[in-house]
């Protein structure tokens, strides 16, 4: 196991960050509990799994034989690192398929932050990623992405990479009720919630060209709120440029 003071926030959904943190986990799922589950997927499926405690900004990964593998580790047992490392697989992971893991990340927090905590756990992702193996080669995995929840915010985040049979025949990206085995479609999500409608609205001018000052003139108002407004659309959606903001609302459905 491998414990991070602080996480690379880079790779996360801003909004996953900016929430009260003022509940508490529920005992029956506390993160002791979560670092038990995250430790026996390591052994029994030789995942590596990491466990973000988003409250505390701390990183737990547990490397199990596909962490050998690709070269993360390279033996199956505990050390601690600087709190400036990234856990060693999502440099190597197709950026493709970061996106795609970002952008259903975004829909899933969206969706369950405001229902109760105990329906947020029957919700997790599955989706086939691209790792680069040693020999600079695209390997396809497994991930899938498990929520946990105070009575206010989502607090732990728990990542599964692991080989499996379903990378054979890859299926889209999905999110899933595993209390019903519903799988949800686009239109059980609102992405258009994300945003205001002023930051839908600056988010549209900025798209097809227009500068902060020619946002300002053509809607009457000053170029800092507007610049405000291109600093929020970009927290939100976790990227640093306002033309990433474009491409991840485009690919949302959000302008």
């Amino acid at each position: 196991m491998t414990i991070f003071s602080g996480t690379n926030n880079d790779q996360l959904p801003g909004a996953l960050f900016d929430q009260a943190f003022k509940g508490e986990l529920d005992p029956k799922m506390s993160l002791e509990k979560y670092r038990h589950v995250a430790f026996i997927f390591s052994v029994l499926q030789n995942s590596t799994a990491v466990l973000i405690d988003l409250k505390s900004k701390e990183k737990y990964v547990y490397h199990g034989g596909l962490s050998l593998y690709f070269g993360f580790a390279e033996e199956k047992t505990s050390s601690i690192q600087s709190s400036d490392r990234t856990d060693g697989i999502l440099p190597l992971i197709h950026p493709d398929d970061l996106k795609t893991r970002h952008l259903l990340e975004l829909k899933l927090f969206h969706f369950i932050k405001d229902k109760n905590p105990k329906e947020r756990l029957d919700f997790h992702i599955i989706l086939i990623v691209r790792v680069l193996n040693k020999d600079k080669q695209y390997i396809p995995i497994e991930l899938k992405i498990f929520y946990a929840s105070s009575t206010d915010s989502i607090q732990l985040i728990l990542y599964q990479y692991s080989f499996s049979s379903s990378v054979n025949h890859p299926s889209a990206p999905t999110i899933i009720n595993s209390s019903n085995g519903q799988i949800l479609s686009d239109h059980n999500f609102n992405s258009k919630k994300i945003l205001t409608k002023r930051e839908i609205q600056i988010l549209k001018e900025i798209a097809i060209g227009r500068a902060s000052k020619e946002i300002s003139q053509r809607l009457f108002i000053s170029k800092n709120t507007v610049d405000r407004h291109r600093q929020n659309i970009m927290e939100k959606l976790r990227v640093k440029s306002a033309l990433e903001a474009c491409h991840i609302a485009g690919m949302m459905g959000i302008i």
